[in-house]
C-alpha cells in the first residue's frame, strides 16, 4: 500500500512540476458547436463578447497558435451550418452575430460529427490545418435529441454516441462541454471524458454579470491551455505535437524537484518502517 501511495505521488508531482517548454507554437483549431435554441440566446452574446479575452489567455503565453471555428446547431433549418470557417477571434466574434435563438430539437452529435467533416455528403467543411489539434466545444442547455437521418448521417446511419465516439477517435480529437441540468451532463459527459476533455458550467457563461462571465471565461481558457500543452505530452507523435517540433521537454530544474521529491517519500517510508519495529 505505502509503495503504491509513493508511486501515485511521484506521478502526481511529475505532472505539477515538469513544466513542458515547446520549441513552437502548438497549433490548435477549435470549433464552437452552439446550441441555437431559444434559451442559449444570452449565452450566444456572451461568447460574441468574450471570444477576444478567450483567445488572449490561450494564446498569450505564445505556446498556442489558434484557429476558430462556428456551428450553429438546432435551429429551424434541418442540418448544423457552418457559420465561420477557422479564423482569427475578431472575424469569429462578427460570424456570431449570425446565431439565432429560435430552435427546439437539438441534435448535438450530429452537429459535432458536423464539426470534425464526417457527415456523408457534407455540403459545408471546415479547413483543419493538417498538423493542429482539433477541439470541439459544444455549448448547450438540453441533452442531444432529434439526431436522424434527415439531420446527417455517417455511412447511411444516424449519429448515435457509439458513432460519434468513433469518429472523435479517428480525429484524434479534444472534446468539451459547456453544459447545464443532468440529463445534458449525462448525454456527453462519457464522450466529453474520454476524449481528453471537462464538462463546463453554462450556468456561469449563462450569467448577466460581466464580472462572473469573464471569470468563467478566464478559468475555460486556462484550462483550455493547459488541456493543449497536455494532448501533445500524451501524444507526442501527433503531428500537431512532432511537425511543429513541439514536443515537451521538462526543464532540469523541474527534473531536480522531482528526484528531490522521490528522496523524500523514500525517507517518510523508511521512518514509518523503523516506527512499526
Amino acid at each position: 500500500m505505502i509503495l503504491k501511495k509513493i508511486a501515485s505521488s511521484i506521478v502526481l508531482c511529475g505532472a505539477l512540476i515538469a513544466a513542458p517548454i515547446h520549441a513552437a507554437p502548438i497549433l490548435s483549431d477549435l470549433v464552437f458547436v452552439v446550441d441555437e435554441s431559444g434559451s442559449m440566446g444570452n449565452v450566444q452574446a456572451n461568447l460574441r463578447s468574450n471570444i477576444g479575452l478567450f483567445a488572449s489567455i490561450l494564446t498569450g503565453t505564445g505556446q498556442v497558435d489558434a484557429q476558430y471555428g462556428l456551428v450553429g446547431y438546432g435551429n429551424r433549418s434541418v442540418v448544423p451550418r457552418r457559420l465561420a470557417d477557422l479564423t482569427n477571434d475578431t472575424d469569429f466574434a462578427t460570424a456570431a452575430q449570425n446565431l439565432v435563438a429560435s430552435g427546439g430539437t437539438e441534435p448535438g452529435y450530429t452537429a459535432t460529427a458536423f464539426a470534425l467533416n464526417a457527415l456523408d455528403n457534407q455540403s459545408e467543411s471546415f479547413s483543419f490545418r493538417s498538423n493542429a489539434v482539433k477541439n470541439v466545444i459544444i455549448l448547450t442547455d438540453e441533452p442531444t435529441n432529434g439526431d436522424a437521418v434527415p439531420r446527417g448521417a455517417i455511412n447511411g446511419q444516424a449519429v448515435s454516441e457509439t458513432v460519434l465516439d468513433g469518429v472523435l477517435d479517428d480525429n484524434n480529437a479534444l472534446y468539451n462541454g459547456v453544459l447545464s441540468r443532468f440529463s445534458t451532463i449525462q448525454s456527453y459527459e462519457d464522450l466529453i471524458t474520454d476524449h481528453g476533455g471537462s464538462v463546463f458550467d453554462l450556468g456561469l457563461f449563462n450569467s448577466t454579470e460581466e464580472s462572473v462571465v469573464q471569470a468563467f471565461v478566464t478559468d475555460f481558457a486556462n484550462a483550455k491551455l493547459q488541456e493543449t500543452l497536455g494532448f501533445c505530452e500524451l501524444n507526442p507523435q501527433d503531428p500537431a505535437c512532432s511537425e511543429n517540433g513541439a514536443t515537451p521537454v521538462s526543464e532540469p530544474g523541474s527534473l531536480a524537484l522531482l528526484g528531490l521529491g522521490l528522496s523524500g517519500l523514500v525517507a517518510i517510508r523508511r521512518r514509518k518502517q523503523v516506527a512499526a519495529i
